[in-house]
């Protein structure tokens, strides 16, 4: 229950966000601030090889103020031996001021969700908190320019104790990746 409220107060808040981003203040000739239009506030955007591939994620990021963005990341990998889950909420700023363009470092905080098979064919797992850091670019390209082409990398620190850890064979940090395409409105 506690977990359906935190995600709804998080999607009111992208939604809040994305009504006050259309609009950014700027100085105009005369000293005056002066209102400008952002045509492109938030995306949505999947890893395309989830398609295919045990491995992917969906995201979405909405402006908050100029060069400010909020947003949501699931991500799931799998393979014989490893499977990781993770939902994350993201804050990115843009250093150029335009959000959902450009290079964008960022902060990350969520859920892992990981199991692991061992040598006796078991799956034990864990399911902890994380934060992390993140490096990202973002083009935006097209006729009008609303086609997302995303990539980063980043690193994520679990929150769970040494034992916990061990019992898992899970590092205390990771490194991740990142490579989406979606759709700007």
């Amino acid at each position: 229950m506690r977990a359906m409220r935190v995600c709804m107060a998080g999607l009111a808040t992208i939604m809040i966000a994305h009504v006050n981003a259309g609009r950014a203040a700027a100085q105009g000739p005369s000293g005056r601030t002066t209102v400008i239009p952002i045509p492109l506030t938030t995306y949505v955007a999947f890893n395309p090889s989830m398609v295919v591939f045990d491995f992917g994620s969906v995201e979405v990021e909405s402006g908050v103020a100029q060069g400010i963005t909020i947003g949501g990341v699931g991500s799931y990998m799998a393979n014989n031996r490893d499977h990781y889950s993770s939902g994350d909420f993201n804050l990115r700023f843009y250093p150029e001021q335009v959000i959902l363009r450009g290079v964008s470092i960022g902060l990350s905080g969520g859920l892992l969700r990981y199991s692991k098979r061992d040598s006796i064919g078991a799956r034990p797992s864990i399911t902890t908190p994380t934060i992390g850091l993140r490096a990202d670019y973002n083009w935006l390209i097209g006729p009008s320019p609303r086609f997302v082409v995303g990539t980063g990398l980043g690193v994520k620190r679990v929150l769970a104790s040494e034992a916990d850890r061990r019992r898992v064979d899970l590092d205390r940090s990771y490194f991740t990746a990142r490579f989406v395409v979606g759709y700007a409105f």
